[in-house]
């Protein structure tokens, strides 16, 4: 019975130690996680500190690029409009030479054109400007010795003082 007694007060006591230390450790266990977690929401705080940072570096770098994106957007406008103005001016300058191309390929079929008695007259009367006589002038140009009289008449005419 002394023993019975003994184990009913025991017993509790046992069980209240057995709890305390129980719950001992359990706040041993808690400190350590409260801990770790202290330490782990430290490390993810300066983490995302960090990528705040990364972000804000970002955002102005994008700032700056756009910036840049913008300025080469209007430089490359500004040269296709001087492009397009310098392509029209020389799309006027080739009009302008192939009709140019146009009336000197008329004048030199006219040229080629001409009866061959004005090309015998020119040459004619060049030799008379550079002092040939008549014989040579009627031989050289086939032209007939009266008409060669009269074109070193008319030249002599208007190369002798008034």
């Amino acid at each position: 019975m002394v023993q019975e007694e003994f184990m009913f007060i025991i017993s509790p006591l046992i069980i209240s130690v057995s709890s305390f230390a129980l719950f001992i450790v359990l706040i041993g266990v808690i400190y350590r996680q409260k801990s770790y977690f202290h330490r782990t929401n430290k490390v993810l705080k300066t983490q995302l500190e960090t990528q705040e940072l990364f972000i804000n570096e970002l955002q102005s770098s994008q700032k700056i690029v756009n910036k840049q994106l913008i300025e080469f957007n209007n430089k490359l406008e500004s040269l296709q409009l001087e492009n397009e103005q310098v392509s029209k001016q020389l799309e006027h300058r080739i009009k302008t030479l192939q009709q140019e191309s146009v009336l000197q390929k008329q004048l030199l079929e006219q040229f080629q054109n001409q009866q061959p008695q004005d090309k015998l007259y020119s040459r004619a009367f060049k030799l008379v400007e550079l002092g040939a006589e008549i014989d040579e002038v009627v031989r050289e140009c086939d032209i007939p010795l009266a008409e060669a009289e009269m074109l070193i008449s008319v030249h002599r005419n208007k190369t002798s003082p008034s």
